[in-house]
């Protein structure tokens, strides 16, 4: 008697074997189990249906401006050239600090805070960036 875990292992196997992840699978499942058979015979429809599809080929090479911004990220991230104007901000404050008797005090701390989390910010980049090191975007 086949299981509902036995089924999704068996399919699981043959999904990946038609990725091409995994070798074919030797699992004598498909041939025992009806809910399978019906589900296999449905997956062969769809693979032969969407492989008939005609894909339109793209009208413009999009790639000179991906690879474009991709450059341009990497170029941003440039560290000493991004701290400079946040370190000139520090010291400017500190001058300030120490030339002139400023009011509120509770106000001192929070450039040198600004200023961290600039640091952070320049370091790490946009937190809600999506990072990649995908081999499809490199030469």
């Amino acid at each position: 008697m086949n299981t509902t875990d036995d089924c999704e292992r068996a399919r699981m196997a043959l999904m990946a074997s038609i990725d091409g992840e995994s070798d074919a699978p030797r699992d004598e499942h498909f041939s025992t189990c009806a809910s399978c058979q019906l589900w296999l015979k449905d997956l062969q429809s769809m693979t032969r249906q969407l492989q008939g599809l005609p894909y339109p080929d793209a009208r413009v090479d999009l790639w000179m401006a991906v690879e474009g911004q991709i450059r341009h990220a990497e170029e941003r991230r440039s560290l000493p050239r991004a701290l400079w104007p946040v370190l000139g901000i520090v010291f400017a404050w500190r001058t300030l600090q120490l030339f002139f008797d400023l009011p509120l005090p509770a106000l001192h701390p929070l450039l040198p805070l600004a200023a961290g989390l600039a640091i952070l910010w320049r370091l790490a980049g946009d937190p809600l960036a999506i990072q990649t090191s995908a081999p499809e975007l490199e030469n």
